[in-house]
């Protein structure tokens, strides 16, 4: 399965600059030919010129980009699950299709261009089928322009994602929105999440790494989860939970026991009882803001939820503890069996 290769990503051009393209590029043909070659002759052979030379780079620019598109069936399932979420998977085929297979009708159209100016038997024939040519290729390109602009969102869209791996062991980060994902990401790993007092700042999943050794672990902040059906979830959290499906390793479930991220603890609970009843990886519980809790918001939370640690992401307390612990728990087991296997 491949990951999405942004090197590959195409530059999607925009209607009006395709049409810009076109029209220069059938400018740029000048006339040729011999001097004493009647100028209606010289005439039309520069007409065809310019219908080939102009149909055959706008033929050629759109198929680059429907090629240079990841193909759906070949991608990882996270980033082809990632794109219906977003987008769909039939408005995402279908764009690349129909831009893709419109080389077939410029082809055509310059065909019955080049037949007319052929067929002419004036300059006032020549004239005609070159309005009728630019014409109809222009109106062609206008008809992609909601597909272009589509993909253009698209090829955006994939050019702002992490580099996701999904080889690497991942530690999952979950939690109600507010609860303090981003800042614990930003305390053990490279990444440098968005970080601010208001629910639903991390509008994308980002990615940090944790080096060991010489080895590398990914560790990823989701955008916060709310406590309601999947068939309800908008789009933000749906990137969260593909997340969860198809990259975790571990996840670590952090709770907020203050009123402070507007969630409460039991909304929190019933969070966590449907993360580990629908995904298969291990879950553990890490209570967040000890800093500001109360010694009866701290009891409730470890009653309700046997925490492995607490932790303060404000300062970073308590983190790396809780790090390690899953390292050592889920991690360092799977790498010492492939060690074992790579030996044998």
């Amino acid at each position: 399965m491949e990951v999405v290769d942004k090197s590959r990503l195409p530059y999607v051009y925009s209607a009006d600059e395709l049409i810009s393209m076109f029209l220069a590029t059938y400018e740029k043909e000048e006339s040729r030919g011999s001097v004493v070659e009647p100028a209606f002759i010289k005439q039309k052979r520069l007409e065809i010129r310019r219908i080939v030379s102009s149909g055959k780079s706008l033929a050629s620019v759109l198929r680059g980009i429907a090629l240079a598109m990841p193909f759906l069936d070949r991608l990882h399932p996270f980033y082809r699950d990632l794109i219906d979420v977003v987008f769909g998977t039939q408005t995402y085929k279908h764009a690349v299709a129909k831009i893709g297979n419109a080389h077939m009708a410029i082809k055509a159209i310059a065909r019955e261009s080049i037949a007319a100016v052929r067929a002419a038997s004036d300059k006032g024939g020549i004239y005609a089928a070159r309005k009728m040519y630019r014409a109809r290729v222009i109106d062609l390109i206008n008809d992609l322009r909601p597909e272009l602009d589509k993909l253009r969102e698209i090829v955006l869209f994939l050019r702002k994602l992490p580099a996701i791996d999904p080889t690497l062991f991942t530690i999952v980060v979950a939690g109600a929105p507010n609860v303090g994902k981003s800042s614990f990401v930003r305390c053990v790993s490279s990444a440098r999440p968005e970080v601010a007092e208001y629910p639903f700042t991390t509008k994308q999943i980002h990615v940090g790494h944790i080096r060991l050794r010489g080895d590398i672990v990914q560790i990823i902040d989701t955008p916060g989860l709310l406590d309601r059906p999947l068939s309800e979830r908008n789009v933000i959290e749906k990137q969260a939970i593909l997340a969860l499906r198809h990259l975790a390793g571990a996840i670590i479930f952090l709770i907020d026991p203050t009123p402070h991220s507007g969630f409460s603890i039991e909304m929190q609970l019933n969070l966590y009882r449907e993360i580990t009843a629908n995904f298969s990886a291990p879950v553990v519980t890490v209570v967040n803001k000890i800093d500001i809790a109360n010694s009866e918001e701290l009891e409730r939370a470890r009653s309700l939820f046997t925490p492995i640690g607490e932790v303060s992401t404000i300062n970073c307390r308590g983190t790396s503890e809780v790090v390690n612990y899953v390292l050592n728990k889920f991690y360092v087991p799977i790498a010492l069996e492939k060690l074992k296997a790579a030996r044998r």
